[in-house]
């Protein structure tokens, strides 16, 4: 598969957020090599039946990625000004919604991970009391390029939960947010809400 920058960032999220639950007690960059190699196995020989049956694929990642994210406080990232002139329903309708668009972008990753794409992963530089840490890798590709890739993640309830991440200098949620707003002045929270909805909620 030929790698893009679209997907780089959250195929180093899929494979790196389960090492980051539990980044306090042990040194990530260890649980993350860690992580990789259970991810790989797990998947091993059973993409073609996870092409034909996604589902499978998405329930896996919600049950074991997404409540590694911090989703309230990403969302809200994501929209901006816009989270405060949307009614708490709203709020959780486009939680949902973009809570749902990351599992498909992350099974896409996923299933086209490359074995020879090599990822390395730096140590985190952070004191011991800090309540934001940065969590940096390289994806170095069979072209010889190299690409930095970094998260940023928050404690929350004494957990680690990423809220952003960003490859080379483009972060995800200013990414994200520049096109959900530009939609939004376009037709309405409402109706980019209706429509995320009918694209990605389960049944679309």
């Amino acid at each position: 598969m030929r790698w893009t920058r679209k997907f780089i960032p959250f195929l180093t999220l899929a494979l790196m957020l389960p090492a980051l639950a539990n980044a306090a007690p042990t040194p990530p960059e260890t649980l993350a090599k860690q992580t990789v190699q259970k991810v790989l196995s797990d998947m091993n020989g059973k993409r073609d039946e996870l092409r034909k049956n996604p589902q499978a694929l998405y329930d896996l990642i919600n049950r074991d990625l997404v409540p590694l994210i911090d989703l309230p406080y990403m969302s809200r990232l994501v929209l901006g000004r816009y989270s405060r002139e949307a009614s708490p329903e709203q709020l959780k309708r486009f939680q949902t919604a973009f809570k749902n668009m990351l599992i498909r972008t992350y099974g896409s990753a996923l299933l086209g991970f490359n074995d020879n794409v090599n990822i390395e992963y730096k140590p985190v530089r952070a004191d011991d009391d800090a309540k934001n840490v940065t969590f940096n890798a390289v994806i170095h590709s069979q072209n010889g390029q190299d690409t930095p890739v970094s998260l940023q993640l928050h404690l929350v309830n004494d957990e680690w939960k990423v809220y952003d991440g960003s490859v080379g200098n483009l972060s995800f949620v200013t990414n994200y947010r520049g096109q959900i707003n530009a939609q939004i002045r376009r037709n309405g929270l409402e109706n980019v809400i209706e429509q995320m909805e009918k694209r990605y909620n389960p049944g679309s």
